[in-house]
């Protein structure tokens, strides 16, 4: 399930994966958030998938997949944050297709993270 996390500004999406992520949470929880976020211009996100993350169903990974293919020029920053090796190694291969700054942080790091995600960057 995804579970929001608040305090950051509103053109952050803040999720936290905990337990099995299900297809039901992508159509019911995170697309219609993140896609009406998303009606008002590029947005930032951020992704923590901590030690209570369990996985995700294989309908999940499709609507994962399928929501990053169609959205990948939404995205201005994302920061993912976690321990989990195969989370790791999946972003570091779809970092190049995304339009916008993708970076890694382990759980020790999100404050960091959340940091980062909220910094906006300075036009030189």
């Amino acid at each position: 399930m995804f579970k929001f996390i608040e305090g950051l500004p509103p053109e952050v999406i803040a999720i936290e994966a905990v337990g099995q992520v299900t297809h039901e949470d992508y159509r019911n929880t995170f697309v219609p958030t993140a896609e009406a976020m998303m009606a008002g211009g590029p947005v930032r996100m951020l992704y923590v998938i901590g030690n209570e993350f369990t996985g995700f169903d294989l309908q999940a990974l499709w609507d994962d997949g399928a929501f990053g293919a169609k959205h990948w020029h939404d995205f201005s920053r994302i920061a993912v944050v976690t321990d989990h090796t195969s989370i790791c190694t999946v972003v570091g291969m779809c970092k190049p297709f995304f339009h916008g700054e993708v970076r890694l942080f382990g759980l020790v790091d999100l404050p960091d993270a959340k940091r980062w995600v909220t910094d906006i960057p300075k036009r030189t």
